[in-house]
């Protein structure tokens, strides 16, 4: 006979009365395991409750993918039950239960269990608040799953775009490194010819007037083609050294053979050749000093950008301005914005600054914004208006995708709930992106989040109280008005 006094220890027969528990004490069958042996296997269905009395059990998972790891869970000490949840719901175990130390176990027959949960109160109440722990604890492993994912989407389109203006940099550091000694060469000849110093301080000039227009004044692919090849044949008939390398430069710079012929005339051929290489090798250079200044400035507006979304060394609650939240979230989101999305941005720039969880707000937009592009398959219009409403700002979202079913509309807030199937799937999704929204804005803002889908297109609208979170929640109101 297995101690009742044991048994009463257990959580979910620790308020069953005495009768009750001598009942259950006469249907629960006693057995013993040795250390190292497997008393549930991941992925089992449950025939009965199973009760440790005496001895520990280590829980481990799968790790998942193609390896046959497992990852350590929790060690369990005797009294305790496991898989009230399971036999509850009729669910595969989730883990593997593996003896420590040799222990003392009974079952109690799965018919048993139910019978106890329909005649006994206290222990129905008991199993329900162990399944409520159940539930909130998945919910919660779940959004940190879905939390983890998203970072590394995110993180992995942000390593992208570092990736491009890097490289740049990286590229143009290594020629301008190797070009320094061409241009030292090139500044030395000009000494050996002796170009008269009234001539360098000419060259000069020119150099500086004609620095910027290879982006000012870009030309047509055929028509800089044609100058190219005119000069490059003006420079060969004056003897100057590759001029097939020399001519795109300077054409690029818009120097034509106007410009250099007053040199030619009172220059040596070796001096001329000498001016000329030296003008090339200065504008290729300040040229390759842009385009590594212009990646350098990229990367730094990207690091500036996402220091803003995650409102990094600043308090999690603050003063927060909605158009600076959005505008961040919409750069670190364009290696998905790029491609195909069209963005139009209609805001009230006379809308207060809020007092908010700032990148929790970012997390909202972060959310929606994704969901659009992936209703769109990554094509598509996407339009952002603010305004004020009352005492609240009022931020909507509008994409021309094919919309949301009308039956799902009601349920897209829903934990686990998803839409995404089918030909606008993209890869797995766990429904609690909107879900994750909903709660920031509600629950933590005290505002109002909805939508409105039709065949033309999908609108979310949130509102947030300028005034900071309400006593109490708004009332949800119906969502009228054309979608885009």
């Amino acid at each position: 006979m297995i101690e009742l006094d044991r048994l009463a220890r257990i959580r979910i027969f620790a308020d069953l009365p005495r009768d009750r528990l001598e009942w259950l004490g006469e249907r629960v069958s006693e057995f013993s395991i040795a250390a190292g042996d497997v008393l549930l296997h991941e992925g089992d269905m449950p025939a009965r409750l199973t009760i440790l009395l005496d001895g520990e059990v280590d829980a481990t998972q799968s790790a998942g993918g193609e390896s046959d790891e497992e990852r350590y869970v929790e060690r369990y000490s005797a009294p305790e039950a496991f898989g009230t949840p399971c036999v509850m719901a009729s669910i595969p175990y989730p883990v593997t239960l593996t003896a420590k130390s040799a222990c003392r176990l009974a079952h109690l027959p799965e018919a048993a269990f139910r019978e106890l949960f329909v005649s006994c109160g206290s222990f129905s109440q008991a199993v329900a608040r162990v399944m409520t722990d159940w539930l909130t604890a998945l919910e919660t492993a779940a959004l940190n799953r879905s939390r983890l994912a998203a970072l590394g989407k995110l993180a992995a389109g942000l390593a992208h775009e570092l990736n491009n203006p890097a490289s740049a940099l990286a590229s143009g550091l290594q020629y301008m490194r190797k070009e320094l000694d061409a241009l030292e060469g090139s500044a030395l000849a000009l000494g050996r010819h002796a170009v008269p110093e009234d001539t360098l301080d000419r060259l000069y000039a020119l150099v500086i007037a004609k620095a910027s227009n290879e982006r000012a004044e870009a030309a047509a692919p055929f028509a800089q083609s044609e100058r190219e090849s005119r000069l490059a044949d003006w420079l060969g008939a004056r003897r100057v050294a590759k001029p097939w390398r020399v001519a795109p430069v300077l054409a690029a710079h818009g120097i034509a053979a106007d410009d250099l012929a007053p040199y030619a005339d009172e220059l040596s051929a070796g001096q001329l050749d000498a001016a000329i290489g030296w003008i090339a090798r200065v504008l290729d250079l300040r040229t390759v000093m842009d385009d590594a200044m212009q990646g350098a400035q990229r990367i730094s507006g990207i690091v500036a950008a996402m220091k803003s979304y995650s409102f990094m060394d600043q308090g999690p609650q603050q003063e927060v301005d909605l158009h600076d939240g959005i505008d961040d979230t919409l750069m670190v989101m364009t290696h998905e914005t790029k491609r195909g999305i069209e963005l139009a941005r209609d805001y009230d720039r006379s809308l207060p600054r809020l007092q908010a969880y700032g990148s929790e707000l970012n997390q909202v937009w972060t959310s929606i914004i994704e969901n659009a592009i992936e209703a769109m398959e990554g094509r598509g219009h996407i339009a952002i208006r603010t305004h004020r409403d009352g005492d609240d700002a009022v931020v909507e979202i509008a994409d021309n995708g094919p919309g949301i079913p009308a039956d799902a509309v009601e349920h897209v807030f829903e934990p686990f709930y998803t839409s995404k199937r089918g030909p606008h799937a993209h890869g797995p999704s766990m429904g609690l992106g909107l879900h994750i929204a909903y709660r920031i804005v509600v629950n933590r803002h005290g505002g109002t989040i909805g939508a409105r889908s039709d065949a033309n297109g999908t609108v979310f609208r949130v509102t947030l109280p300028l005034a900071g979170r309400h006593g109490a929640s708004h009332d949800d109101a119906p969502l009228a008005g054309p979608v885009l």
